[in-house]
């Protein structure tokens, strides 16, 4: 019996921690006015040659993210191109730092109690007690994505995406950005005309 009830408990446990670790918030801001059925094409703001100042200076995640967000993009009927764009994007990727606050409950040992009858000790056995609680911090790190859409012609900014996920590491890994990626256009509910 013990042993029937420990697989469901891992699967259960192991899924708990996928879902939660996975968590990426999302967000999206459309400027007042704009009508997305006259834009078709778009291409990138910055064709390579201008290196980004971010914490995710590398080529391999600057070509992951531009492929996710491209890819994206064509799948609600966008066209990419490299000349005469409606509209441009660009990206940012920002790793910060913080501090959570962590609780946990602290409980008493168990701990017995003799009670001496006629011809033998009886020991009873008190439950745990509440104690109090261990309040700790916990350093956390946190990955940025932002995408902006320009309109070419008047080089202002008509869309904007963002998200917020937990990051693993000291620096945002190609995984991390293609999940923000993918979170941020699914609120993108503009297909191209």
């Amino acid at each position: 019996m013990k042993h029937s009830l420990i697989k469901p408990m891992l699967v259960i446990l192991v899924a708990g921690v996928g879902v939660t670790s996975c968590s990426v918030a999302s967000h999206t801001e459309k400027a007042a006015g704009i009508d997305f059925s006259k834009y078709q094409t778009f291409a990138w703001a910055n064709p390579g040659n201008e290196k980004k100042a971010d914490r995710a200076n590398n080529d391999i995640i600057d070509n992951n993210i531009k492929n996710s967000v491209s890819e994206e993009l064509e799948k609600k009927g966008w066209i990419e191109t490299d000349s005469n764009a409606d509209v441009l994007l660009d990206y940012t990727v920002v790793v910060k730092r913080g501090m959570t606050r962590e609780t946990e409950p602290v409980y008493s040992s168990p701990f017995p109690h003799y009670v001496y009858g006629r011809r033998q000790i009886y020991t009873i056995w008190y439950p745990s007690v509440l104690l109090g609680y261990h309040a700790y911090n916990v350093p956390f790190k946190e990955g940025e994505l932002t995408v902006n859409m320009f309109d070419a012609k008047t080089n202002k900014l008509i869309w904007q995406g963002w998200a917020k996920g937990d990051i693993n590491s000291g620096k945002i890994t190609s995984k991390e950005a293609t999940a923000e990626v993918k979170s941020i256009f699914k609120k993108f509910n503009y297909p191209s005309s």
